[in-house]
């Protein structure tokens, strides 16, 4: 009922790069970690919760290209994080 008053505030952050339009996968990398490092200093920001990275892969003519597995070459639509968290952490000290 709040989105049709036009005040619906959805519960999550959206950083839009779509104005910067193709750029290589380091220029990305330093786009968004500036952005965090902002997020961080700028609006104290200290956890987040689930987040999710949606990337639209092209070639350097912007025409859409598709990720591929290296060993049996299928399309690859979702990739879990290699982002290893210690247990300790799970631990109050």
């Amino acid at each position: 009922m709040d989105k049709q008053k036009g005040t619906y505030k959805p519960p999550y952050l959206t950083v839009d790069y779509s104005l910067l339009g193709i750029m290589t996968l380091d220029e990305f990398k330093q786009a968004l970690w500036t952005d965090l490092n902002v997020l961080k200093d700028a609006h104290n920001v200290k956890f987040v919760k689930a987040p999710t990275l949606r990337l639209e892969f092209t070639n350097e003519y912007g025409e859409r290209a598709i990720l591929k597995g290296l060993g049996d070459g299928k399309p690859i639509y979702r990739m879990h994080t290699r982002h290893y968290r210690p247990a300790c952490l799970d631990y109050d000290p």
